[in-house]
C-alpha cells in the first residue's frame, strides 16, 4: 500500500525531531519525508515532490505558518494543513479555518488529539482515493464545505452576542443542529472543544478591553458575557496566570 506522504514544519528543532519520530505515523502507513523549519523551507519541499500531510507550526521565522497554509491553499488544494500553535496565536484560529486548516492543535500537543485528528483527514482522503463511487466522493466533498461553514457561522455568532450569556445549546439552535451533533462537529472542523473556543475568545475580548483605562473590571465582564465579576475574575486568572488588576496593571 502507497505510504501517505508528511512534512513537519517547526523551527523549534527539539519539538520538529519528536514529532517525525513518533511509531503511530507507522502505524498509519505515513512517511514523515522531510522536516522545514520555516514556511519558505516547506514550499521548496512542497514543490519537488507531493505531500498529502503538512504539519505545521504557527509561530516561524521568515515565513509563519499562516502564510504557508495560504500559499498551500491556493496553490496546492490537495494537500491538507493542520496547525500547531501556542495559546498566545489563538486569535489565528479564524484565519486558520479561512484557509482550509483541517486541524488546530495546542501546545503542549496533546497526541490523542491530534492523532483523532490525522485519523479523520486520512479516511476523507481513503474516501477522495480509494475504490468508491464517485457520487460518495462528490457528496463527502460538499458536506465538508457544509460543516466548514456551520463552524464559520458559529463562530461569527459569537462574535456578534460575546456580550450575553451564550451556551453550546445556544449556537447549535442558531445553525439548527441539534447541541450533541453540534459540539462534535466543531471539534472535528476547529481542532478545538466548543467551551475551549468560547472561553478564549472571551479572554482575547477582556485583555483587549482591560487596555481600556475607563472601563471599569465589572463592565468588561458585563461585556464579554459573564455574569459574575468574580466567576469572572477567576476564568481569567486561570487563562493567564494572573488576575485582570494584574494584567491591567502590566499593560
Amino acid at each position: 500500500m502507497k505510504k501517505t506522504k508528511l512534512l513537519i514544519v517547526d523551527d523549534e528543532w527539539l519539538i520538529a525531531d519528536s514529532l517525525s519520530t513518533m511509531e503511530e505515523w507507522d502505524e498509519r502507513n505515513i512517511e514523515v519525508v522531510a522536516i522545514a523549519h520555516n514556511g519558505h523551507d516547506a514550499i521548496r519541499y512542497l514543490k519537488t515532490e507531493p505531500i498529502e500531510l503538512v504539519l505545521s507550526d504557527i509561530r516561524m521565522p521568515d515565513m509563519n505558518g499562516l502564510q504557508l497554509l495560504q500559499y498551500i491553499y491556493e496553490e496546492m488544494p490537495g494537500t491538507q494543513v493542520v496547525l500547531i500553535s501556542g495559546y498566545e496565536d489563538f486569535i489565528y484560529a479564524k484565519e486558520a479555518l479561512r484557509y482550509g486548516a483541517k486541524g488546530y492543535i495546542l501546545k503542549p500537543i496533546d497526541t490523542d488529539e491530534l492523532f483523532d485528528t490525522i485519523d479523520r483527514l486520512l479516511e476523507l482522503r481513503h474516501l477522495k482515493t480509494g475504490s468508491t463511487d464517485r457520487s460518495d466522493v462528490e457528496s463527502s466533498e460538499v458536506s465538508l464545505t457544509y460543516h466548514e461553514e456551520i463552524v464559520r457561522k458559529a463562530m461569527k455568532y459569537i462574535d456578534d452576542n460575546l456580550h450575553h450569556p451564550l451556551s453550546l445549546s445556544d449556537v447549535a439552535q442558531t445553525v439548527h443542529l441539534t447541541p450533541h451533533y453540534f459540539g462534535q462537529l466543531f471539534k472535528n472542523e476547529s481542532g478545538q472543544l466548543f467551551n475551549s473556543y468560547l472561553t478564549r475568545v472571551r479572554m482575547e475580548k477582556a485583555c483587549e478591553l482591560l487596555k481600556r483605562p475607563g472601563l471599569k473590571i465589572y463592565e468588561i465582564c458585563e461585556q464579554v458575557g459573564f455574569i459574575d465579576p468574580k466567576y469572572f475574575a477567576k476564568v481569567f486568572q486561570k487563562q493567564f496566570g494572573v488576575s485582570p488588576n494584574e494584567f491591567r496593571h502590566q499593560n
